[in-house]
């Protein structure tokens, strides 16, 4: 009797291939877990924490910068505001520039510095946002091609007869800011009575202003001639001349940071690296050349303008990390009023003549420095980074570092359209300002800019129906000039 085997083929799950992403965010943290098991037993020192701790920052925007397509990715530029703003002293340090970036003399009338454990609490703390930031944002990304925005150029006539109506409005309410502040003493008063300040221009002026800036955008999103959208970007930049002047950059700063990733997701080529290189140079030249005439220095030398300056001096924020971290009980009791008033922060300016205790983390933090320097129109500023930990500590930061990545991402694919592009770059500023602001700070500004993305539309409405009536008027008149007399419609 024979028997006929028959082979049963056996169904094994195919084992998918690991994706690079994985690879590199595993790789960044084996590389951050080996050197915070070597800082904890003593082999490695704050010093090479710092160096260590640098190198892999820079490595990880070099990363993104690769994986992004030339930075294509919100992702990006939120990592090197982070380089800057709170990493800005360790570069410094690892140039020979400080001796000790820990070292907190900023808003202080007695400096200190932090204990080694707290120092690589710090460090941890900000290596570890930025890694988590990242692997939502590589995990998830595609190629995104550039949008069209052929629907979109139908509102362009509207926006432009919007944008030249209101700039001269603008202009004269920047100048007349401009002329107030230097009455009151300059540049501090911002901070010193901003409501005084708001209340030089009337409130008409003022709502006039609040289309200006989604008209601009949306020109610079939606305009494929280049010439024009040269010539309208010196225009908005033109009347922000008088804020320069006064000495406030960051918005227009971080704007132009934000412009650029539109630039990027209009075009699929890779940007020129030397061309870039020197876009950022003569960035940081203006910058420092603003805060020596704001301060009213007085000196010829080229050092004090130069890039390493202006590297150490918005590196500051690492001290805000660092208190945070020194005197988490201090502000702790108040992160749900802190959270809460980040939500009014587009709506309700924080300077010394509206101070309380307990409302703006970043008000808190100048006055637990120097409150004498606050009341004069002095801050520290804030930090995402500090402001998760006293939420949450530590794995308050990895949470919110992960919803951060993940809302980058949520950003970058809502880019897909004109449209979508258009509503990013209103947010996006405030979403790069994080790193040295506020952590709901983004939310509140898309609550107040969808109030001017509605009054412009209010006005697309009353444009088109205008125009409407006009061209049935004329369409109307037509026909009865041309109908022949004794019939009806003629003469």
């Amino acid at each position: 009797m024979s028997t006929a085997t028959q082979s049963i083929p056996a169904f094994v799950p195919a084992s998918r291939p690991l994706p690079a992403a994985a690879f590199e965010v595993l790789g960044y943290l084996g590389v951050v877990g080996i050197g915070t098991l070597c800082f904890l037993l003593g082999w490695l020192g704050t010093n090479g924490a710092v160096v260590l701790g640098t190198l892999l920052l820079l490595g990880l925007i070099v990363l993104a910068w690769n994986r992004f397509d030339g930075g294509r990715h919100p992702c990006f530029l939120f990592l090197c505001m982070l380089m800057l703003f709170q990493g800005g002293r360790l570069i410094s340090y690892c140039l020979g520039g400080l001796a000790d970036p820990f070292y907190i003399e900023f808003m202080t009338a007695h400096p200190f510095t932090i204990s080694r454990d707290e120092a690589g609490t710090v460090l941890l703390l900000i290596l570890v946002s930025a890694i988590c930031i990242y692997a939502p944002c590589r995990w998830n990304y595609r190629f995104l091609l550039p949008p069209d925005g052929a629907k979109a150029r139908r509102y362009l006539p509207y926006l432009y007869w919007i944008l030249l109506c209101s700039l001269p409005i603008q202009l004269f309410k920047n100048y007349r800011y401009f002329q107030y502040a230097q009455e009151h003493g300059g540049y501090l008063f911002l901070f010193v009575d901003h409501a005084a300040l708001a209340a030089s221009v009337p409130l008409f002026v003022r709502a006039i202003s609040l289309i200006t800036f989604p008209a601009f955008v949306a020109i610079f999103v939606f305009e494929k001639r280049k010439k024009l959208v040269y010539v309208t970007t010196l225009l908005y930049f033109g009347t922000s001349v008088f804020i320069l002047l006064l000495g406030s950059r960051g918005v227009a700063f971080t704007l132009i940071v934000a412009l650029w990733y539109v630039a990027r997701m209009k075009s699929s080529k890779r940007p020129r690296t030397l061309r870039l290189a020197l876009l950022v140079l003569v960035l940081m030249l203006v910058a420092n050349v603003i805060n020596l005439v704001r301060s009213g220095s007085d000196t010829d030398s080229l050092r004090e303008v130069g890039p390493a300056t202006f590297v150490t001096q918005q590196g500051v924020s690492l001290a805000v990390t660092e208190v945070a971290v020194k005197y988490r009980k201090v502000f702790h009791p108040y992160v749900i009023s802190y959270l809460f008033h980040d939500l009014l922060s587009a709506f309700q300016v924080a300077d010394a003549s509206n101070f309380v205790v307990g409302r703006r983390f970043d008000a808190d933090m100048a006055v637990f420095l120097n409150a004498q320097l606050y009341k004069v129109g002095y801050g520290s500023g804030g930090g995402y980074v500090a402001e998760a930990y006293v939420v949450g500590g530590f794995c308050g930061v990895v949470v919110i570092s992960l919803l951060v990545g993940a809302g980058l991402h949520w950003l970058y694919a809502g880019s897909r359209t004109a449209l979508g592009l258009f509503v990013v770059a209103m947010i996006l500023p405030e979403v790069l300002w994080m790193s040295r602001g506020s952590l709901l700070g983004w939310a509140s500004v898309m609550i107040r800019n969808s109030i001017s993305i509605f009054l412009l539309l209010l006005g697309w409405w009353f444009y088109i129906s205008l125009f409407s009536v006009h061209q049935v008027s004329r369409s109307t008149n037509h026909r009865m000039d041309s109908s022949p007399a004794g019939l009806p419609g003629g003469g």
